[in-house]
């Protein structure tokens, strides 16, 4: 397989730094360039791959959309991986747990596809990792889904409420984009166990997990 360079924004949490050792492990050799948003985790990120991973300080809370075009254009990416997320903790500005939530999950994703869209030349493909049964609030369950589905979502719909507002209407602004290529992932339930190499993709149940 050729080396692509990838970009990876939300470069520090354990989902992004799973896929970088996969991304430069033997027989792939990619090019990472991991977007964190704090000068300490770099040296964490650096050592995945000394060679072959490049730490990135750059924050959604307080870049603009020109800062990810020119990042996307200096190391012709290939793919961007969006990973990022507000954690449901306060801003670096002083924002509420609320509103970093809505300036990271939604207006983060936004400026996102603004940057990819005035990407000179062949634009990046963006692997947008979304969430657990994102849908409209008024939406029925789907035909699909069991009585354990049920219950699961709507605990998680009661447990994060404003999070699942804001993932919602991000994947919505997604769909409407036409100017970049971008593949939509709403995984399972996560583990930190040995992965299998398997997975259930499509109309699978909410109580299936994956490590």
């Amino acid at each position: 397989m050729s080396s692509r360079s990838i970009v990876i924004i939300g470069g520090n949490g354990k989902i992004a730094q799973r896929l970088t050792k996969l991304l430069v492990s033997s027989g792939h050799q990619h090019r990472i360039t991991s977007i964190i948003r704090s000068s300490s985790q770099a040296d964490s990120i650096k050592a995945l791959s000394p060679e072959l991973v490049t730490p990135l300080v750059l924050s959604l809370e307080t870049s603009q959309s020109a800062d990810y075009t020119k990042v996307f254009e200096e190391t012709t990416a290939d793919v961007v991986y969006f990973i990022a997320g507000g954690s449901g903790k306060p801003g670096e500005n002083g924002e509420s747990a609320v509103e970093r939530t809505r300036k990271v999950d939604y207006e983060g994703c936004i400026m996102i596809y603004d940057a990819l869209e005035a990407v000179s030349g062949k634009k990046p493909r963006l692997i947008m990792i979304s969430a657990l049964d994102i849908r409209a609030p008024d939406a029925p369950f789907p035909d699909h889904y069991d009585e354990a589905d049920r219950a699961l979502s709507a605990r998680i719909k009661v447990a994060h409420p404003v999070y699942y507002e804001w993932k919602y209407k991000a994947d919505i602004e997604l769909v409407r984009r036409s100017g970049f290529k971008w593949t939509l992932v709403r995984p399972g339930g996560l583990t930190e166990e040995p992965g299998a190499g398997t997975a259930a993709i499509g109309r699978t149940h909410l109580t299936s997990r994956i490590s």
